[in-house]
């Protein structure tokens, strides 16, 4: 009779049906891990040398999955600070050109008031219109 089949603890009249179940659990566990033990003991005194090849290229491989793995960590860090500047410079940039486009604002209403368009405000200005238009275009 296996341990794995059939319940040493289910005939017990002491044990309730969970505690025969629970017993019967780490009967099994315990069976697994003599198992696991003795081929650990067994393949310490007589190592199996394909085994080890073959744990060997396992390994080399994981080395280059965690470096593989590493970089395109590495890279998603970069894109992602890359963008992060990218709409930084963008913010810098709309913000510097409302700065351009109020100052044009600015300097455009300063000469329409210097030139008497300043919708009445202070003491307007006009062209002299007094002198002739054979004055203004004569060539000297």
């Amino acid at each position: 009779m296996s341990i794995n089949t059939v319940n040493p603890y289910a005939n017990n009249n002491h044990l309730s049906t969970l505690e025969q179940d629970v017993l019967w659990e780490f009967a099994k566990l315990n069976d697994k891990v003599k198992r696991a033990s003795n081929l650990a003991k067994l393949t310490a005194e007589s190592p199996n040398e394909a085994l080890l090849a073959e744990l060997r290229t396992l390994e080399k491989r994981m080395g280059l999955v965690l470096t593989l793995f590493q970089a395109s960590v590495w890279g998603v860090i970069q894109d992602s600070q890359a963008i992060e500047e990218a709409r930084i410079h963008q913010e810098e940039q709309e913000q510097y050109l409302r700065q351009q486009q109020q100052q044009q604002q600015h300097n455009m209403s300063n000469e329409g008031y210097q030139y008497g368009y300043g919708g009445g405000q202070g003491q307007e200005q006009s062209y002299d219109d007094s002198r002739g238009w054979s004055e203004d275009s004569m060539m000297q």
